[in-house]
């Protein structure tokens, strides 16, 4: 452990004194899961996911500023936090990490119930002392109520919600609690989604997948080609004009011609083996024509879909029970958890075929994953200042991801985690609260499928940690530290890496990580404050950046990572401003993040037999900065209900700090596949047991863009709206709420600039569901 101390200098901030001025809370009733003392210094956001229309994680959290959807078709989409995603951002549920396939593959979905997930909690700065290096970017946090820490209100409870969509999933499931009103609670849970294809406006295929692939300076724009799904190429073709006499004895003896060009002549005679040959003239001559002309060949490897979007079938399955025994002095809860999902990759293949292949028997990509945990959560409370509280919370999970080239397996992984955390907690004085926490992680990989592209590893991850806080009321202060040890063993296998891959033999890692953040809130008065925090950061290399080989047609590219890298480094500093007066809040963040030894796929500038480009895993230093504003008032209309007018606006750039020559020619300055400025405005409306919600985010034209070889090419700006139309009903006992949710209203040809798909699978057009919840 490096003496990192806690007693550096801490930093001042503010925000509002209330919790509810602390985060922005999206949509209907709020359920706080009290796992880790959440500080008002941390720039946290909690959504609430009651008959929303979110088809996944990421899709859930679109209304919070700085986050987006990797948006890798409308079936995988995970949370990009300020650029950052993958192995950056921990997705953890319940408090315990769910990290898989989804992490490293971005077409392999986050299990997530649209349904019955109850409150995601975003956190948009580094985590990584609560979560460790895979949170260095954030973290996000499902709750799904499984495990009661408070016994209901009533012995028996129901609820029941079903959806109908038109260009949208259709949805149903119940979740049942019964409980003696005592010391036992538990909880029944089904729900399923299903979808047999989504519409779009206009073609699957981007415009510019016609009009960019032959750059007007000349030659192919490649990258362009292969994210397009594309064969293209130039090819030269013989004049038969530009000459103005045919060739006589190559008439009378075709088989001495090497090509077509042979049968024509600028001579009116020739001579061959002594004898003079008279040269008929040409009739097609045309003068002054070139010999050559170009033929730019386009073919789709893909089918280009016409109003719809071929290949994108979604069902998703959920059963759970968890159950409770609570007692004076805590509870104790265990459950069990299973989701299914089975679902299409749109508008694309696996199968890069070589050039003039027959593509009409191309084979669509499918994914199927199941998720199994079995978790064990337990709380004891005690009066002692220095120890009052005690949380040890248990969990299995196993994760199998498979990717399915038509009926057949590709690939497919097995995480097999088993977790264990212990937070003790203390209050030794009034101002002054924490808790101390000890983490251990024990992860195994398997794999099988001749597309294999990573070894069977096993992981493990020991941690320590301490975050602190003195609560002044007008003042805040926090500080944290955490060490961690992160250790790579690999299994013995049939795995081989390629004869690209700088790994010529496969070697165990070992990596010692340290992170702390300090920060704090001050509040003048109740108008106006300041936050600031500061954090630094580690994060270890994750197994497919260390060992990944051979194609990884998911991510399109030859996939090749480097056992060598060093560990990645943030120093992250974050500025806040926060307005509040009556019923108006303003919020406005600027953040600089200093990335060292950034880890980052580098553009080799060739490509491999498959017509995949070759990618290597290497490191440089960037540098992401942005801002996110987020604005609200409240507007009492009387007579006519309240009205809550809202807007945000973000922007982030993520650039390389020290590119080389090379890097420089072949990546960019900034790099590719970044989320775009965003501008979203909101109004929400209500009156007695009516409610309506109208959002519209605008997503603008790109302007830091990438290279891949070839400059990255912009997708127009769109504009997102939505609604959503609520009315209660009290019939005796229960509680009825008939809905309508309606996407994508403008029927926008929407083309996120982050996602891998973006030239070949747009989201999904114009669409509604109607729906209905019970609750008894």
């Amino acid at each position: 452990m490096r003496p990192h101390a806690l007693s550096i200098a801490i930093l001042l901030s503010i925000h509002h004194a209330h919790a509810s001025e602390t985060e922005e809370i999206i949509s209907l009733p709020l359920i706080q899961v009290d796992a880790e003392q959440l500080t008002l210094v941390d720039n946290v956001v909690k959504v609430e996911n009651q008959n929303a229309d979110n088809k996944t994680l990421g899709d859930a959290l679109k209304h919070i500023s700085g986050v987006q959807s990797s948006a890798f078709g409308p079936n995988a989409g995970a949370p990009v936090i300020r650029s950052l995603s993958g192995n950056r951002v921990q997705i953890l549920e319940d408090g315990a990490s769910i990290y898989g396939m989804n992490a490293i593959s971005g077409d392999i979905s986050i299990p997530f119930d649209p349904l019955f997930s109850q409150t995601i909690t975003v956190n948009k700065s580094s985590d990584s002392v609560r979560y460790g290096g895979n949170a260095i970017g954030g973290s996000v946090n499902v709750d799904t109520g499984l495990i009661d820490q408070d016994m209901p209100d009533k012995n028996a409870n129901l609820e029941v919600v079903a959806k109908k969509g038109w260009n949208d999933f259709n949805a149903k499931g119940f979740k049942l609690n019964l409980n003696n009103q005592h010391n036992f609670s538990t909880n029944f849970l089904f729900s399923t989604q299903d979808i047999s294809s989504y519409k779009i406006h206009g073609n699957s295929k981007a415009s510019v997948c016609n009009t960019a692939l032959f750059p007007a300076s000349g030659g192919t724009n490649t990258a362009l080609a292969d994210a397009c799904q594309k064969e293209a190429r130039i090819q030269q073709v013989y004049n038969t004009a530009s000459q103005p006499y045919i060739d006589q004895f190559m008439t009378e003896n075709p088989d001495w011609a090497d090509g077509t060009f042979s049968f024509y002549t600028d001579q009116p005679t020739s001579v061959w083996s002594g004898k003079t040959y008279i040269n008929p003239e040409n009739p097609d001559y045309v003068p002054d024509t070139p010999k050559y002309t170009q033929n730019k060949i386009n073919r789709d490897v893909t089918p280009d879909y016409k109003n719809k979007l071929g290949n994108s079938y979604f069902e998703n399955q959920h059963y759970a029970i968890g159950s409770t025994y609570l007692f004076d002095r805590g509870y104790i809860g265990i459950s069990a958890d299973s989701k299914k999902s089975e679902y299409g990759v749109p508008g694309f293949s696996l199968e890069n075929k070589s050039f003039q292949a027959n593509y009409d028997d191309g084979l669509p990509v499918g994914v199927k994953t199941d998720q199994r945990k079995y978790t064990l959560q337990s709380q004891l409370n005690f009066e002692s200042p220095f120890l009052n509280q005690i949380q040890f919370n248990t969990n299995k999970l196993i994760n199998t991801s498979g990717e399915y080239l038509g009926a057949e397996i590709a690939n497919r992984y097995k995480f097999d985690t088993q977790q264990a955390e212990l937070l003790l907690k203390h209050q030794p004085m009034k101002l002054l609260s924490g808790f101390v926490g000890l983490n251990y992680v024990d992860r195994k990989v398997k794999g099988q499928g001749e597309l294999r592209y990573l070894p069977d590893l096993n992981t493990q991850t020991q941690a320590i940690f301490i975050k602190e806080k003195l609560d002044f009321n007008w003042l805040e202060l926090d500080a944290g530290y955490r060490t961690e040890r992160v250790e790579h063993k690999v299994q013995d296998s049939d795995f081989k890496t390629s004869r690209n891959s700088p790994n010529v033999e496969l070697k165990d890692r070992k990596l010692n990580l340290d992170s702390f953040n300090v920060g704090s809130y001050l509040k003048f008065n109740d108008l106006i404050g300041l936050k600031l925090r500061y954090s630094v950061s580690e994060r270890a290399p994750e197994i497919n950046e260390l060992y990944a080989s051979n194609a990884h047609y998911s991510i399109m590219l030859q996939e090749e990572g480097n056992q060598n890298l060093k560990e990645e480094k943030s120093k992250n500093l974050e500025l806040t401003g926060l307005i509040h007066y009556k019923d108006f809040d303003f919020e406005a963040t600027v953040y600089k993040m200093k990335y060292d030894n950034y880890l980052y796929l580098t553009h080799s500038g060739l490509q491999t037999a498959n017509r995949l480009p070759l990618k290597y895993w290497t490191q440089t230093d960037t540098e992401i900065t942005g801002f996110e504003i987020d604005v609200k008032q409240k507007v009492d209309l009387n007579y006519y209900g309240n009205l809550v007018l809202s807007a945000f606006a973000d922007l982030v750039k993520n650039k390389n700090l020290n590119p080389n020559e090379y890097s420089l020619f072949n990546d960019g300055n900034y790099l590719p596949n970044m989320p775009t400025n965003r501008y979203g405005a909101n109004i929400e409306w209500e009156k007695n047991d009516w409610s309506a919600r109208l959002s519209s985010i605008y997503y603008d034209k790109p302007q830091y863009l990438g290279k891949n070889v070839s400059q990255e090419i912009p997708l127009p700006a769109y504009n997102m709206v939505d609604l959503q139309i609520r009315k209660h009903l009290k019939l005796h006992n229960a509680d009825f709420d008939v809905f309508l949710n309606g996407s994508n209203l403008l029927d926008e040809d929407a083309r996120p600039q982050n996602s891998p798909l973006k030239y070949i699978a747009p989201l999904p057009g114009r669409g509604f569901q109607i729906g209905v919840s019970m609750k008894l």
